[in-house]
């Protein structure tokens, strides 16, 4: 076993990479806690989620309701989409006496929070003017079709992440009144049963799952100059209509994971090969590491440049410090083969094929630990 000790030609080589390895752990580490990135703007408005609305009085609620007939034009590095489909508002007669005294219409105090690119916007009237059921509200609709913003799309879980596609409706009149009231005193409230999806919604490369409606109150972070609200920050009511859409687990699995599942199992099972191949043995960890440099700049070619690092990132940086750690033991053990006697030569390949096995074990099992402590964490950071 005395063969097996580090000589002064083994640290000219371990030395080196050690050092380089420790290096770039503390980086990504670092790049792990955002410590190179500035500290992101924080915006003052608030969604507050609303838990019930069963106790709002009818008498100062807006009811709404949408049927989101198509989603298409997904443009993950814009965050953005185009819709369209129909979307109504149903209010009671006090309501209707607040607007006439206004001369307030639907299609100025409903707004479309999250449209963009107003010139390309259609909204089209059910009726000229609102019509009176026979329970004595009023009711207006609108056939809509436009472009949309998506806030927040998270790529935390890449390949596994969900996608939740917004139509966002708020109450909003800015015109200047000098009264008490505003229509940011009313509540938008959702039209649960009647609101829904067509069959066109469906995006490629993503399964549908769910739709979900959301009430929340908004609290802006400006008056925005606004004489009424005493230049408090204007708060009003919204509604959400959230897509939510998945990306197939199937072929995350079959296009992200088996081509990098396949090159691992190669350098992994490489040890295996007795140290006495010590030329084959060296070849195999830069193969591999050239071979993933490729793989990850495929995946993130379908990814926008984004500030922070995905799961599978964190995978390719596993892999990649494996790969390394490998290579350090395959140069080790040719250098220890290289130097030793021909008499030497036989026992010293046994014990370093020994190491080899051992080490196989536990670069794998250190590499499972590592990947489900990464997916639990973010899980946990970004549910």
């Amino acid at each position: 076993m005395n063969h097996l000790k580090l000589n002064k030609s083994d640290y000219y080589i371990i030395v080196p990479f050690i050092s380089v390895l420790v290096l770039i752990a503390i980086f990504m580490a670092l790049i792990q806690l955002n410590y190179f990135d500035p500290q992101k703007l924080q915006s003052k408005d608030q969604l507050i989620s609303v838990v019930a609305t069963s106790a709002i009085s009818p008498d100062s609620s807006i009811e709404i309701g949408a049927y989101i007939d198509n989603i298409y034009n997904l443009s993950i590095s814009n965050k953005t989409f185009d819709a369209n489909g129909w979307v109504w508002v149903t209010w009671p007669q006090k309501i209707e006496d607040f607007f006439q005294a206004r001369k307030l219409t639907p299609d100025k105090w409903l707004n479309f929070a999250n449209e963009i690119d107003n010139w390309d916007f259609k909204l089209e009237q059910f009726h000229d003017a609102p019509i009176k059921l026979k329970n004595g509200h009023y009711r207006q609709g609108f056939k809509f079709s436009g472009h949309f913003y998506i806030s927040d799309i998270s790529f935390y879980k890449f390949p596994f992440e969900t996608l939740k596609i917004p139509l966002i409706f708020e109450l909003t009149d800015l015109s200047e009144i000098k009264t008490d009231e505003s229509i940011h005193d009313l509540y938008l409230i959702p039209n649960q049963s009647a609101s829904g999806v067509g069959n066109y919604i469906d995006l490629s490369g993503y399964n549908t799952v769910a739709f979900n409606i959301f009430s929340k109150t908004h609290v802006y972070g400006s008056s925005l100059g606004t004489a009424i609200m005493e230049a408090k920050p204007i708060s009003t009511n919204q509604v959400i209509f959230q897509t939510t859409y998945k990306q197939s687990t199937n072929s995350a699995i079959l296009t992200q994971f088996l081509p990098l599942t396949i090159v691992m199992l190669l350098v992994l099972l490489s040890p295996m090969l007795s140290s006495s191949l010590w030329d084959v043995r060296l070849g195999v960890p830069p193969t591999a590491l050239l071979t993933l440099v490729f793989l990850q700049q495929g995946y993130r070619e379908q990814l926008p440049n984004i500030s922070y690092i995905t799961f599978i990132d964190t995978i390719y940086n596993c892999c990649y410090f494996a790969i390394l750690i490998t290579f350090i033991l395959f140069l080790w053990g040719s250098n220890k083969i290289n130097l030793a006697s021909k008499s030497e030569k036989a026992l010293l390949i046994e014990k370093i094929d020994l190491i080899d096995r051992r080490f196989q074990l536990a670069i794998l099992a250190i590499m499972i630990v590592f990947i489900i402590l990464s997916w639990i964490r973010i899980n946990y950071l970004h549910p």
